[in-house]
């Protein structure tokens, strides 16, 4: 696997290859069918076979400031994505200038020119180009030279479109099982362990801290989450939210891992939310807390057993 931020002076063995393009952003079943798609034509083709995709999420880019929507940061993305037979990987800065290209730029200079691409394959309602000015039909009328297949949508088994849009309503209603379903993966917030008040840890319930800056957030509460520490899973509780009880500033991951010992700060972690438990509550005393924790620790190991 071969990673490239420029479409300008791509080696030989790159060019002249099957390109499956798209935002991809949580890589769920109908992300996986477009690459599946690619691989299939390029093994036919006996040619290689890219993805191209964007960073940051173009919708991201044009809300500048507010809290990310994006189901899965690059990183997430990446290893998704690379458990698939990919040659290449292209990840372009999406950028003001990038933004400006017309469809005709995009496809003259990016595609043709750049890549040398012989087939393109997207999702069929697949827009480009400044305004999302063009799409497949553009490609098909302007470039019929350049051959582009359009993967139609998945449904799930009660003939709804499998989305990334429909990804985010089940996180932001604490669903995370039928966002995972979508995913075929769980859905996971990835970060560094900073250093907290150390409460948990005073109650007996240590946690690790992350601050869920990178992906969307999910509905405030306690989950069932699983989290890999020093090569080993552990499973965990997870509380997403404002802390209220201590009078908590800004929202923050903690996570408390059962069986565990050790210390984990500057580690980057993937905290994977399995289930969602309760609602973020705010508790009369420290005793309160404790004893609901208690429960919580019980509730995850019944459903994570």
């Amino acid at each position: 696997m071969r990673f490239f931020h420029s479409w300008q002076n791509v080696p030989r063995d790159f060019q002249n290859a099957i390109v499956a393009i798209g935002n991809f952003d949580g890589f769920h079943k109908g992300h996986k069918a477009v690459v599946e798609t690619a691989v299939k034509i390029a093994q036919a083709e006996k040619s290689p076979v890219v993805l191209m995709t964007f960073e940051p999420h173009p919708s991201g880019f044009f809300r500048p400031g507010g809290r990310t929507f994006r189901i899965t940061p690059i990183r997430s993305k990446v290893r998704a994505i690379c458990r698939l037979p990919i040659d290449g990987f292209f990840v372009f800065p999406f950028n003001r200038a990038f933004a400006d290209m017309s469809a005709n730029d995009f496809i003259e200079n990016v595609l043709v020119k750049g890549l040398h691409a012989a087939h393109i394959v997207v999702g069929e309602d697949y827009g480009f180009g400044k305004n999302r000015q063009g799409d497949i039909a553009y490609i098909r009328e302007h470039y019929p030279e350049l051959p582009v297949t359009a993967v139609q949508k998945l449904r799930d088994q009660n003939g709804e479109i499998i989305s990334s849009s429909r990804i985010r309503s089940f996180l932001r209603d604490g669903e995370v099982e039928k966002a995972s379903g979508l995913m075929e993966h769980p859905f996971e917030i990835e970060g560094y362990v900073i250093h907290g008040a150390q409460r948990g840890r005073q109650m007996g319930f240590p946690t690790i801290n992350i601050e869920p800056k990178d992906s969307i957030l999910p509905r405030i509460g306690v989950y069932a989450a699983t989290v890999e520490a020093d090569g080993k899973h552990f499973n965990a509780v997870a509380n997403i939210g404002t802390r209220p009880t201590v009078n908590g500033e800004g929202v923050l991951l903690e996570a408390h891992l059962l069986n565990f010992n050790g210390d984990l700060y500057g580690k980057r972690l993937r905290v994977r939310l399995i289930s969602f438990i309760r609602p973020e509550v705010r508790f009369n005393s420290m005793d309160e807390l404790k004893n609901q924790i208690i429960l919580d620790v019980q509730t995850v190991k019944r459903i994570l057993k």
